[in-house]
């Protein structure tokens, strides 16, 4: 029984398993979004700049990224905050300072995670 599932399990893989590329930006967090079957296998399912992200109960669905990379990355003016202040959120919205909008930084939050944060002068 084991090895017929095993079987199938690897020909899911084989076939649906060529990824091609990987789109720019990140999943967003894990949530519950109430989708706890598979609706894509890569990147390459999803229409546009969609990403293929896994849902908390074990899914997947196109989404959104969250963060997207530019070509041009840019050091933006200013210092990270020594002690960051507020909410608590622990998952990352963005990688660069490029991510964030106007003036705002790339900087570890109060959680440790990234955030768009407004720069120290």
């Amino acid at each position: 029984m084991y090895k017929q599932i095993f079987v199938v399990f690897s020909l899911i893989l084989l076939v649906y398993g060529q990824n091609g590329p990987i789109k720019a930006g990140d999943c967003p967090p894990l949530s519950d979004v109430g989708v706890c079957e598979v609706n894509c296998f890569s990147d390459t399912h999803c229409m546009g700049p969609m990403k293929c992200c896994p849902t908390a109960c074990g899914g997947t669905f196109c989404a959104k990224p969250v963060t997207m990379r530019r070509a041009q990355i840019q050091e933006k003016p200013g210092f990270c905050p020594e002690s960051p202040t507020g909410p608590w959120v622990c998952s990352s919205r963005c990688a660069l300072d490029s991510d964030c909008r106007g003036t705002k930084k790339c900087c570890r939050n109060r959680c440790g995670a990234m955030a768009c944060t407004k720069p120290e002068v």
